[in-house]
């Protein structure tokens, strides 16, 4: 509900999401972490804490997940001073980050671990830092939780076990548009060693092909591409799954808001997997 295109008007989307969790559609928000909101922090904020609605997870910035991948490139490639910069440029920024989660009172904070160009080509990098990361949201009283995001040497399910054993108290957040993606759906949802971490799901639909990284935008609405929600909703119910969703598909149309289409979505959402 914000985007560049409406100007990030995150107080107008704070009034509809007020309403819509007044007319039972939601609980809350996932407040996605943008660059547009580092000089406004205190507004932001303020506008979140005033709107009453419970903000149960905090979406760090995805760039610094990029960052942490080109360090990794950087150090396997021997540019050892370049690595170390942009390393410790990407823990500046994502201790900010969490400033917000911990002034908003939230304590779960999801990490795009990988990303961008550069993506798990050496992921070894990213799970090998992993602990530097936990020790530094613990300290604003948030704990990590890793997305199954695309990947480009690897897969999803390959790195999230490579990072089990750096894992701590953190978790997983399952992604159903990357889960389509990587075709990865069933075989996560059924993996005895992960499911018992997965905390959050993301829901959105998908369109494209195995690895069609093109087919990733625009983002779809459940319905709308070729997720089976019916199956996911399924296995889900399988493995026991309690905790939170978050509707991760996008209404902004120019300045406006499709309300209409946030509220069948919503309802949808609700029938699948709320019984």
């Amino acid at each position: 509900m914000v985007s560049r295109e409406n100007g990030y008007d995150y107080k107008r989307a704070l009034r509809e999401i007020s309403s819509l969790a007044d007319q039972g559609y939601c609980d809350g928000i996932e407040l996605m972490m943008l660059i547009a909101y580092y000089d406004k922090k205190e507004d932001v904020i303020r506008s979140i804490k005033d709107s009453g609605l419970k903000t149960g997870t905090i979406h760090c910035e995805k760039e610094i997940g990029t960052m942490l991948s080109q360090a990794g490139t950087d150090e396997a490639e021997g540019r050892a001073e370049e690595s170390g910069k942009v390393y410790s440029e990407a823990l500046e920024l994502f201790k900010y980050n969490c400033s917000f989660g911990e002034e908003l009172g939230t304590d779960r904070m999801v990490l795009h671990l990988w990303g961008g160009y550069p993506s798990d080509r050496h992921i070894e990098f990213n799970v090998r830092v992993f602990p530097e990361l936990r020790k530094i949201a613990s300290d604003y009283g948030l704990r990590i939780l890793v997305e199954n995001i695309p990947s480009q040497k690897y897969d999803p399910r390959t790195n999230w076990h490579k990072l089990l054993e750096n894992m701590g108290d953190s978790g997983f957040v399952f992604d159903t548009r990357f889960g389509m993606l990587h075709k990865q759906i069933e075989g996560i949802l059924t993996d005895s060693e992960l499911v018992s971490k997965i905390e959050h799901v993301h829901i959105s639909d998908f369109a494209g092909y195995f690895r069609e990284f093109f087919a990733l935008r625009p983002i779809l609405h459940p319905g709308e591409g070729f997720v089976d929600f019916e199956k996911t909703a399924q296995l889900l119910e399988k493995i026991g799954y309690e905790s939170t969703i978050t509707l991760e598909s996008p209404v902004v149309c120019g300045q406006d808001l499709d309300i209409e289409k946030i509220k069948r979505t919503l309802a949808y959402v609700r029938s699948r997997f709320l019984k």
